[in-house]
C-alpha cells in the first residue's frame, strides 16, 4: 500500500449490500460441484440487506446476480462461515471487489475481507485496504489501512476507518489531497495535503469535517486549525462559509470579507456577505439566485453607512453617507429560437459600485439592458433598451450618455426561387434621449464635434438588398447587386458643430444602389507551393444624399478605412450615416500555401469617387469622414498582409498610405510566436495627425507581452505598453506563476502611469492562489497602501 502521504480525499465507503440472488461461481469443476451440493441453508448470497435502506448509489438492478470467482471455496458447518480464498473476485451490479480472502459469518452477519482488498464502485471510486470487517449491508464496521482514489483525481488515506449506521464514516489519522503522487518518488509528500487526527464524512449533511487539522505545503506545516469543514467534493451545492477575503484599498482601509452560502432548495440559494472596512465600517450584501428549466435569474443588494467620508478626496464619495445598490441579471429560453434577458443595476450615487469593488459591477462603465432576441437560420431579431452608466473618475459625464428606448434590429436572409440569388432585409428602429449635450471643443471654445444631441431622436431605417453570383466558363466571378435604403427621422434635440446645426422635425431619406463586383482568380502552382491572385473590381452607382451632416449621428461615429473595409458597399458603420454618390473599389487579393506549413494572405487596393458629392468630404456633426483617406476623389491606398506557420509564428499587418506621397497615415502590426516553453507577442499602432477629428499630434504605441517556462509548472510572464510620442512607459507588468493538477499560484507587480504625467504612477501587487476542491483566493493591493500598513495604519489600530 502506498504511504499515507501520497493519499487523500474523504470519500465515504458505500454500501455494497447484495440481496438474495443466485450465486454463480467459477473456480474449478470440483468447487463448482461442491457449491451446487451445498445445503439450502448455506444460502445463495454472501450479503443480505433491505434494498429500501440503500442510499443513492447502491445496487441499481434488483434482479442483478452475484458473480464470485476464487481459487477455493470453504464452508465451516460448525461456525456457519463460508469463505472464498485465493484471487477472490466479486462482481455485483457495477461493484467489483478483489481480495485474497472473503468470508461471511451467517451468525454475526458480517463480511470480512483481507489481503490486498480493492473495491471499485460504480461511480469510479477505488477503495484500497489491508482488511475490512463490515456488516453485510456495509452500514457499520471497520476498515484497516484505507486508501481511496476518486474519478476526479482526489485521494484520501487513513490508518483505519469506522462506519456507523450506514451514514457516517470516521477516518482516523487521515490525509486528504487533490494532488497526484510523484511518479519518480511516490514516497515524497504531495505538493499540498491536509492531515487531521480525525476526518468525518457525514452522508446526511454531505460534509467533510476535520479535527486538529494541519495544512502542509511541500511536506512542511504552514497552518493549523483545530476544526474546519467543507462540502463533500461530490456535492456541487452545500451551505457553509466561503473562503474569506482580506485586503487593502485606498480610502477604505484594510478589510475583511466573509460570505455564507445557504442552499434554500434544489433550484435556488442565497449568499450573505459582510465586509468590514477599517476606515468606512460594515458593508452588507445579499444575493438570491434561482434556476428554472428554461433559465435563471439573480437579485443582489449591497449597502453601507459610511463612517469616514473625509478619507475621500472627490465627490460623490466625499459627500455620501448612506450608499447602496440593487441589481439583477436574468436569461430565459422562451423556446429553441427565442431568449429573453436583462442586466440591470441601480445605485444611490454614480460611483458606489466602483468605489466598493462590487463584483461584476465595479468597472468604470456599466450598461443596463433588457432584451428579447430570436435567431432562426440566417435571420435575426432583437428588441432591446439600454442605459449607459459611468462610474469612477468619469462619473460627471453620466448625463451625457444616451438612454436608448428601445432599439429594434431585424435581419432576414433568404434565397427565393422566383428571384434567384440572395435577398436580405435589414430593419433598424432606434429611439433615444440625452439630458446633456455631448460635445468636443477646441481650446478657444469652438465646438468641432457633437457626439450626442440634447433631447430626443427617433429613426426608422430599412435596407433591402439582392445579389446573385455568376461564374463564367472562362473563370470570371460576377456578382450583380441591387439595394434600396431609406429612413425616417424625427428630431427634437439641439446641437451644433462649427457652422452646422441639427435639423429639427421629421426628415425622410432614400438611397438606391445599383452595383456589380467582378473578380478573376488566377492559380499559380510551383513544386513547393500554390498561389491564388484575384483582381477585384467593384462598381456602385448611387445618387447624392440630401440632409447629409445635419441629423444626429449616434451609431456611425467610427470610420476606419483599411483593407478590411475596402470592398464594403457602405463604409459608414451603423445607420445614421448613409453613403451616397458613385464609387469604384479596386484591388487584388492574394493567398498562398507552402509545403513547409507557411501560409500567406493579403489585400492591396484603392477606392475612387466617380460622381456626385463625396460623402466622406461632407461635414457632419461628428466629422466622421474627415481625414479618413476617403475624403478625396482618389482614396489613400490600403494594404494588409497575414502570415501563419506550423511553428507557432504569426504576423498580421495593415496600413493606409497617402495617395500622393505614399506616407503612412495609419498602421497596425502584430507579430507573435508561441510554443510550449515560450510565447511572445508585440503590436505597434500608428495614427497620423488628424486635426479634423481632434487628433492634433501623431500617436504611436508599442505593446509587448510574453511568457517563458522556467521549469515544469513554473512560468514567468510580463507585459509593457510604451507611448512613443510622449516617451512614456504607461504600463508595466511582471509576474511569476505556478500551476499543476491540484494547485496554482500567481504573483504579479503592475505599474500604470498617465501618458502625460509620470509623477503619479500607480503601483500594485496582485496574487492569486487556487487549491483544487478547497477554494480560490485572489487580491490586489496598492503598494502605497502596503506602506501605510505599518505606519499609522492597520497595525497601529490593533
Amino acid at each position: 500500500m502506498a504511504p499515507l502521504e501520497t493519499a487523500i480525499h474523504a470519500v465515504p465507503v458505500r454500501r455494497a449490500a447484495f440481496p438474495r440472488v443466485l450465486m454463480q461461481v467459477t473456480a474449478s469443476a470440483l468447487l463448482s460441484t461442491a457449491l451446487v451440493a451445498l445445503p439450502a441453508t448455506v444460502s445463495p448470497a454472501l450479503f443480505q440487506a433491505n434494498a429500501q435502506e440503500l442510499p443513492t448509489g447502491g445496487p441499481r438492478d434488483p434482479n442483478a446476480q452475484l458473480l464470485l470467482k476464487a481459487d477455493e471455496l470453504i464452508y465451516d458447518n460448525d461456525n456457519e462461515v463460508v469463505s472464498a480464498v485465493g484471487n477472490v473476485q466479486l462482481d455485483y451490479d457495477g461493484y467489483n471487489v478483489v481480495a485474497d480472502r472473503v468470508s461471511y459469518n451467517q451468525r454475526t452477519r458480517r463480511v470480512m475481507a483481507s489481503g490486498n482488498v480493492e473495491i471499485l464502485e460504480p461511480d469510479g471510486n477505488r477503495i484500497f485496504a489491508d482488511e475490512i470487517d463490515l456488516t453485510d449491508d456495509f452500514g457499520e464496521g471497520f476498515i484497516n489501512a484505507l486508501r481511496v482514489e476518486t474519478p476526479d483525481n482526489t485521494r484520501f488515506a487513513a490508518e483505519s476507518a469506522e462506519r456507523f449506521a450506514g451514514q457516517k464514516t470516521v477516518f482516523n489519522h487521515g490525509i486528504y489531497t487533490a494532488c497526484e503522487p510523484c511518479k519518480e518518488n511516490p514516497e515524497r509528500p504531495p505538493l499540498w495535503q491536509v492531515k487531521a487526527s480525525k476526518v468525518i464524512l457525514d452522508g446526511v449533511t454531505k460534509t467533510v469535517t476535520y479535527q486538529n487539522a494541519r495544512f502542509e505545503l511541500f511536506g512542511l506545516p504552514i497552518a493549523y486549525l483545530p476544526y474546519f469543514s467543507h462540502a463533500d467534493p461530490s456535492v456541487k451545492r452545500k451551505s457553509g462559509f466561503l473562503v474569506p477575503r482580506i485586503g487593502q484599498k485606498s480610502d477604505l482601509g484594510w478589510f475583511y470579507r466573509q460570505s455564507y452560502f445557504l442552499v434554500t432548495g434544489d433550484s435556488h440559494d442565497l449568499t450573505f456577505s459582510g465586509t468590514y472596512y477599517e476606515d468606512q465600517g460594515f458593508m452588507g450584501e445579499v444575493e438570491w439566485r434561482q434556476r428554472f428549466d428554461n433559465g435563471a435569474y439573480n437579485i443582489r443588494i449591497a449597502g453601507i453607512s459610511q463612517q469616514g467620508q473625509d478619507e475621500f478626496s472627490t465627490a460623490p464619495d466625499l459627500n455620501e453617507v448612506e450608499r447602496g445598490m440593487i441589481s439583477s441579471e436574468g436569461l430565459f429560453n422562451i423556446n429553441s429560437r427565442w431568449v429573453f434577458g436583462w442586466n440591470l443595476m441601480a445605485q444611490t450615487d454614480d460611483t458606489f459600485s466602483n468605489t466598493y469593488d462590487i463584483e461584476d459591477y465595479s468597472n468604470s462603465t456599466y450598461t443596463n439592458d433588457i432584451f428579447l432576441r430570436g435567431i432562426a437560420g440566417k435571420s435575426f431579431f432583437e428588441l432591446a433598451g439600454y442605459e449607459y452608466n459611468n462610474q469612477g473618475s468619469n462619473y460627471f459625464i453620466e448625463d451625457e450618455q444616451a438612454f436608448v428606448r428601445p432599439v429594434l434590429d431585424y435581419n432576414l436572409v433568404t434565397t427565393p426561387a422566383s428571384l434567384g440569388g440572395e435577398l436580405s432585409l435589414d430593419v433598424n428602429v432606434t429611439s433615444l434621449e440625452r439630458d446633456v449635450l455631448d460635445t468636443q471643443s477646441l481650446l478657444g471654445g469652438t465646438v468641432i464635434n457633437t457626439f450626442g444631441a440634447e433631447g430626443e431622436t427617433t429613426r426608422a431605417s430599412v435596407d433591402l438588398n439582392w445579389q446573385t453570383t455568376i461564374v463564367t466558363d472562362n473563370g470570371f466571378t460576377i456578382t450583380p447587386f441591387l439595394g434600396l435604403r431609406g429612413d425616417v427621422t424625427s428630431v427634437d434635440a439641439t446641437g451644433t458643430a462649427g457652422s452646422l446645426a441639427i435639423e429639427q422635425g421629421s426628415t425622410a431619406r432614400f438611397m438606391p444602389t445599383v452595383g456589380i463586383e467582378a473578380s478573376y482568380p488566377i492559380l499559380v502552382r510551383t513544386e513547393s507551393s500554390s498561389h491564388v491572385f484575384e483582381p477585384v473590381v467593384q462598381l456602385l452607382l448611387r445618387p447624392d444624399l440630401n440632409e447629409t451632416g445635419i441629423l444626429p449621428n449616434d451609431d456611425a461615429q467610427s470610420l476606419v478605412f483599411d483593407a478590411t473595409t475596402l470592398f464594403s458597399r457602405d463604409k459608414f458603420s451603423g445607420f445614421d450615416r448613409i453613403e451616397g454618390g458613385s464609387r469604384a473599389n479596386v484591388g487584388i487579393r492574394y493567398s498562398g500555401i507552402f509545403d513547409n506549413g507557411l501560409s500567406l494572405n493579403g489585400i492591396f487596393g484603392q477606392s475612387f469617387h466617380l460622381g456626385g458629392d463625396n460623402p466622406f468630404d461632407q461635414a457632419d456633426l461628428v466629422n466622421v469622414g474627415g481625414a479618413s483617406g476617403l475624403d478625396t476623389d482618389r482614396s489613400d491606398y490600403v494594404a494588409s498582409l497575414g502570415l501563419t506557420s506550423r511553428f507557432g509564428l504569426g504576423l498580421n499587418a495593415k496600413a493606409r498610405f497617402d495617395n500622393s506621397d505614399f506616407d503612412v497615415r495609419r498602421g497596425e502590426a502584430r507579430i507573435s510566436y508561441g510554443s510550449p516553453n515560450f510565447a511572445i507577442s508585440s503590436s505597434y499602432i500608428f495614427i497620423d495627425q488628424q486635426d479634423e477629428i481632434g487628433i492634433t499630434d501623431p500617436r504611436q504605441q508599442v505593446l509587448v507581452s510574453g511568457s517563458v517556462k522556467l521549469a515544469e509548472h513554473w512560468r514567468a510572464f510580463g507585459s509593457m505598453s510604451y507611448d512613443i510620442e510622449n516617451s512614456t512607459m504607461f504600463l508595466k507588468k511582471a509576474g511569476l506563476s505556478y500551476a499543476d493538477e491540484c494547485f496554482s499560484l500567481s504573483l504579479a507587480f503592475q505599474e500604470t502611469n498617465s501618458r502625460y504625467d509620470t509623477d503619479n504612477a500607480n503601483q500594485s501587487i496582485s496574487f492569486a492562489i487556487g487549491i483544487r476542491t478547497i477554494g480560490d483566493f485572489q487580491e490586489s493591493i496598492d503598494t502605497e497602501d502596503l506602506e501605510d500598513f505599518g505606519r499609522g495604519g492597520f497595525l497601529d489600530n490593533l
